[in-house]
């Protein structure tokens, strides 16, 4: 037994950590129930089997990348709009109804009480996923099935965006930089996180307040451009319009700025320009749908 494992045995049998903590700080191995583990095989040996590009994200993927393994029933499949339906179909014909959840982003493949997620886009409407995650991605095995896993730097960009109450990714973000940061392109992430730029800038500054010794990660002309940009950003004039883009980062968060104090909601125009583009609705009048959430319902009315 490792010395971590040692440590979290002896903090179990002292009563000292609770349930979400176990759920998270464990270092070895990557352990999937049973049940979810012949569901995965099935679904992961379907897709490989239709020829489709997919990448695993995730749990399994900051597993692959840092070693640090979370306990969860999700898996997460990430494909391009354009090989959703096309994807479904495979996990249907191994018997998975196909269901739709939201239009511009998220399917779900269902098997009783398991599912598996398929996400095609960013919940708040900035971006699909597109051919950088499975350009980039890198070989793995998941359930004895051969994979590709996504990259670390569209890991990373991702979970710039997910600051909800009850989920926070600043720990998988700043566990990815410490682990794989000297390889990552970072080019490459800071052409993608665009005018978003803030949040890789309190990202990089969190990751020096959490390792204050450790600065390869992040190489210097990365924190000399963002402070450069924040250095600049001080001298913008500012209109006084009554806007928050706190909505991208948390819908829930946020509901009191837009709801109550009466501000512009940026979530809501990019979800409507998400919404708009013409294969989004290709996609939810696609015939593979087992079923389709009321918001989907709503959407194609």
């Amino acid at each position: 037994m490792g010395e971590v494992s040692r440590t979290l045995a002896h903090a179990r049998q002292l009563g000292t950590l609770s349930r979400e903590e176990e759920r998270s700080i464990t270092h070895g191995d990557f352990w999937v129930p049973e049940a979810e583990r012949s569901l995965y095989k099935t679904a992961l040996t379907a897709l490989n089997g239709a020829g489709i590009a997919y990448v695993v994200a995730g749990a399994y993927a900051i597993y692959e990348h840092t070693g640090i393994y979370r306990e969860t029933k999700d898996l997460d499949i990430f494909v391009e709009p354009a090989h959703l339906v096309s994807a479904m179909r495979a996990l249907t014909s191994v018997g998975m109804k196909a269901r739709l959840e939201q239009p511009h982003w998220l399917a779900k493949a269902v098997c009783g009480d398991l599912f598996i997620d398929i996400i095609f886009g960013m919940g708040n409407g900035l971006a699909m996923i597109d051919a950088d995650w499975y350009r980039h991605s890198r070989p793995a095995i998941l359930a004895a099935t051969p994979v590709r896993v996504a990259p670390a730097e569209e890991l990373l960009w991702h979970r710039l965006f997910i600051n909800e109450r009850h989920r926070h990714d600043m720990a998988d973000i700043v566990h990815l930089v410490v682990c794989v940061g000297r390889a990552m392109d970072w080019k490459r992430l800071i052409a993608k996180t665009a005018e978003n730029w803030p949040l890789l800038l309190a990202q990089v500054q969190m990751f020096d307040y959490v390792y204050p010794e450790h600065r390869d990660g992040v190489p210097r002309w990365v924190r000399e451009e963002l402070l450069e940009r924040a250095r600049k950003d001080l001298d913008r004039e500012r209109t006084g319009e009554r806007i928050t883009r706190g909505p991208l980062i948390s819908r829930f968060s946020f509901t009191i700025d837009v709801h109550e104090w009466e501000m512009q909601d940026l979530r809501k125009e990019t979800v409507d320009r998400a919404l708009a583009q013409p294969f989004v609705r290709e996609i939810a009048l696609s015939d593979v749908w087992d079923e389709r959430s009321p918001q989907v319902e709503a959407f194609l009315e």
